[in-house]
C-alpha cells in the first residue's frame, strides 16, 4: 500500500509570531513541530515516500471563500489569508523541498477545491499520513473526509498542534475509530 505524507497549514498567517489568524501559534512552538515536520519530510523523501504540503489561501478580493463561512469571513475582515500576500507563505524554518507537492485549498480540508484526492488515486496513494495545525479544524476535517473517501489514515500526533493542549487531546481521541493515532518517531519504525 503506497503512503504519502500532507502536512497542513504551516503557514505564517497561522502559525507566524505575527500571523493575523495564529490561534496554534504558542502549541506550534511549543511542541517543535516546525523541526519534527522538517525531520519527518525528510524521513519520507529517504524512503521514497511521496510529501505534500498543503495551505489555505485566497484571493485578494476573497471571491473564493466559502460563502457561509464565519471562520474565513473573519479572515477576510482581518485580512489574513491572502495568497499574494506574506501570510500564505510558509512559516520560516519549513524545508519545503523542490521534488515535494503543493497544493492550496479554499476551506478547512486538505481536499477542499483542489485535485488532491485525484492526484492521491492517480499516485496510488493509499495510505495519509497526516500532520499539520489546526487538530481541531484542519486535522480532524482532512482525516474524517479521507476515511469517508477510502483512505487509510494515519494522524502523527506530534506533528499537530491546536490552540491548546487540551483541545489538541481531544482533537486526537475524537479521531480514534477513523484514523490511527501515532507519532513520528512510531511511523518512522514501522
Amino acid at each position: 500500500m503506497s503512503q504519502v505524507l500532507i502536512i497542513i497549514d504551516l503557514i505564517e498567517d497561522i502559525i507566524g509570531e505575527q500571523g493575523l489568524s495564529n490561534s496554534s501559534a504558542a502549541e506550534t512552538k511549543t511542541r517543535d513541530i516546525i523541526n519534527k515536520s522538517n525531520k519527518t519530510a525528510q524521513y519520507a523523501r529517504a524512503h521514497q515516500i511521496p510529501v505534500i504540503w498543503v495551505k489555505v489561501g485566497f484571493s485578494d478580493d476573497y471571491h473564493d471563500i466559502p460563502a457561509g463561512s464565519p471562520m474565513f469571513k473573519n479572515a477576510q475582515k482581518l485580512g489574513a489569508l491572502k495568497l499574494s500576500g506574506s501570510g500564505c507563505q510558509w512559516v520560516k524554518g519549513l524545508d519545503v523541498q523542490p521534488q515535494d507537492h503543493i497544493f492550496i485549498k479554499k476551506g478547512v480540508s486538505a481536499f477542499t477545491s483542489n485535485k488532491l484526492d485525484q492526484w492521491l488515486k492517480q499516485h496510488n496513494c493509499q495510505h495519509l499520513v497526516i500532520g499539520g495545525v489546526s487538530s481541531l479544524m484542519a486535522i480532524q476535517s482532512t482525516a474524517r473526509l479521507a476515511h469517508d473517501l477510502g483512505y487509510q489514515v494515519t494522524v502523527l500526533e506530534d506533528l499537530c498542534a491546536a490552540a491548546n493542549e487540551e483541545l489538541h487531546r481531544q482533537s486526537m481521541q475524537a479521531l480514534q475509530g477513523m484514523a490511527t493515532i501515532s507519532c513520528s518517531t512510531e511511523w518512522q519504525q514501522s
